[in-house]
């Protein structure tokens, strides 16, 4: 499942530490899979064992008080690291829980896995959107936002997903598209969410032809967002001494794009070649990079970011 570094223009935890939150994020989505599998596998057993530790954490012995002792040292150590703006472990450790599908139902593997990455969901967008100490207003509709999830949800652990961020081009706000930033290269996406078996038709021009059935419509042509976010990305990341390709990449799964005497540095995606590019991209195994970060550090620290102190602070 891919990590959300940002939405729009919503503070995110990544931006407050690159180097820290990505493997934090899959060890943790690591241990969580693989409860989930205890769970599956002996549904009974599991919540009894959790039972029995319940029970045993409530048990008054001399080894419970000086554990409970122990506990409230280290507490009190956090809540003055929390005070002081060091490392939080208190926070940390709240923002890190979410519960697990309940197992009840006669529910196929593939349904189970589709649960577990739903319950992901919320974390990740509290991920994206708030900080140690800071937060932003987010919009419930993310949580049912179908591209948003197929992002997220469909590609490995190890990229990294910027849904349509706002940069600051010369202090001014710019919406880019979809940009995702892989351990090998950036792709500066544009998905189509045009309607099934419908045909793109398109060229130099500034609008293109869509046929949907006996339809035909006008579009903006995609290709001058893409190249805006090719042109934005490839700017910054020299900056930052970061040298990783760019790819711009138009998608459209559900249907078909045929340009001619189009821009040539534009790869295209469609229903044709949608399932071989797609393994592709899910075969990608390589583990997180140091010119990955850096470049996700470099352009998180071009967008836009709107938040206010999270209640507890002001």
């Amino acid at each position: 499942m891919a990590q959300l570094i940002k939405l729009q223009d919503y503070i995110t935890r990544y931006e407050a530490d690159i180097y820290r939150y990505p493997n934090q994020y899959i060890r943790l989505k690591k241990q969580q899979w693989k409860t989930y599998e205890q769970m599956l596998r002996n549904p009974v057993d599991t919540q009894s064992s959790s039972h029995i530790a319940r029970l045993e954490d409530t048990t008054p012995s001399k080894e419970g008080k000086l554990i409970s002792l122990m506990k409230s040292f280290k507490k009190k150590d956090q809540e003055e690291e929390l005070f002081t703006g060091k490392l939080v472990t208190t926070e940390a450790n709240h923002d890190e829980e979410w519960e697990l599908p309940s197992i009840t139902g006669n529910k196929t593997p593939e349904e189970r896995k589709q649960q577990f990455l739903d319950s992901i969901l919320p974390l990740q967008l509290k991920w994206a959107s708030s900080t140690i100490r800071e937060m932003s207003y987010l919009q419930k509709n993310y949580k049912r936002e179908n591209l948003l999830k197929y992002f997220l949800q469909r590609f490995p652990d190890t990229f990294f997903v910027m849904y349509k961020p706002i940069f600051l081009v010369k202090q001014a706000p710019v919406e880019l598209e979809i940009i995702l930033i892989t351990p090998n290269e950036i792709m500066a996406l544009f998905y189509m969410e045009e309607q099934e078996e419908s045909v793109v038709l398109g060229n130099n021009d500034r609008f293109w032809s869509i046929r949907e059935k006996e339809k035909e419509r006008k579009i903006v042509n995609p290709t001058i967002s893409l190249n805006r976010m090719g042109s934005i990305i490839k700017n910054i990341l020299p900056l930052y001494d970061v040298s990783l390709p760019v790819t711009k990449i138009l998608l459209h799964p559900k249907g078909y794009i045929d340009i001619t005497d189009g821009p040539t540095d534009v790869q295209v995606v469609d229903k044709r070649t949608y399932e071989k590019w797609f393994e592709k991209m899910r075969a990608n195994k390589l583990p997180l990079k140091h010119t990955q970060l850096k470049a996700a550090g470099a352009l998180l620290s071009h967008c836009q970011s709107t938040y206010i102190d999270r209640p507890e602070w002001q």
